[in-house]
């Protein structure tokens, strides 16, 4: 009879610490976690201005995941699931831009996105004239805006070129890095060399556009389209016009 009560006693016992494991059940996998991150924000020029209310998105996501920049250009994506992302900065009056490829993975905190972005205002300057024309082995090409840069105020263009009569800016086979202008109209000189490492050859016929940019373009490489993207173009400007590399 003792027996019967012991292993009673036992059995009951089991139970209880079997029971008791049930109020500390294994914690659930980690699957989001925040991406932080900054922007600076300016004019067309390089006067910062109001950094808030830029909305920043992850891209290709369902529900959407979004925030906006405060008054020091600071924003965070909340509880973003893991995975390889796109993330777009849109605002009023501004470019839109992107990042490509964010590696968002478990690593037991935030993601911080480096190098906080400098993003100006589209460009409100319009070109009104381009022409080319060839001095000896140089191509002189001679761009008019509107308004015009001067030594107080200056503006910014950027060109394109290619072998294409419907060459655009997104059309194109070479571009150039942004140009500050201080005069009207201002002469750019292309030579030979400048030509060749630019992709073309003597004899063949080139279309080059211009079009108004900003200081800071907002320009990124989209891997999708497998070019340079520049937001900040006014795209108010007149047709290509062609030369003949020497």
């Amino acid at each position: 009879m003792k027996l019967k009560h012991l292993t009673f006693g036992i059995i009951a016992l089991l139970g209880i610490v079997s029971c008791g494991g049930d109020d500390n059940p294994t914690s659930e996998p980690v699957t989001k976690a925040n991406i932080i991150g900054s922007v600076n924000l300016y004019d067309e020029a390089t006067t910062q201005v109001d950094n808030s209310n830029m909305m920043i998105k992850v891209e290709g996501i369902t529900p959407s995941i979004s925030a906006t920049t405060n008054s020091e250009g600071s924003f965070t994506l909340q509880e973003v699931p893991f995975g390889t992302y796109s993330i777009s900065y849109e605002k009023q009056g501004f470019g839109t831009f992107k990042k490509f490829n964010i590696e968002h993975s478990n690593t037991g905190s935030s993601t911080i996105l480096t190098g906080a972005p400098s993003l100006g205002q589209m460009s409100t300057t319009t070109v009104t004239g381009v022409t080319a024309t060839a001095n000896g082995n140089n191509i002189v090409v001679s761009v008019t805006t509107n308004p015009a840069g001067t030594n107080s105020t200056a503006r910014y263009i950027r060109y394109f070129m290619s072998k294409n009569e419907s060459i655009s800016h997104e059309n194109y086979t070479f571009h150039s890095s942004g140009i500050t202008i201080r005069i009207n109209p201002i002469e750019i000189t292309l030579s030979q060399s400048d030509l060749t490492n630019a992709g073309f050859s003597s004899g063949e016929t080139v279309y080059i556009r211009a079009y108004g940019d900003s200081f800071w373009s907002n320009e990124y490489e989209d891997p999708n389209l497998n070019r340079k993207i520049f937001p900040n173009l006014n795209s108010s400007t007149v047709n290509a016009v062609s030369f003949v590399v020497p």
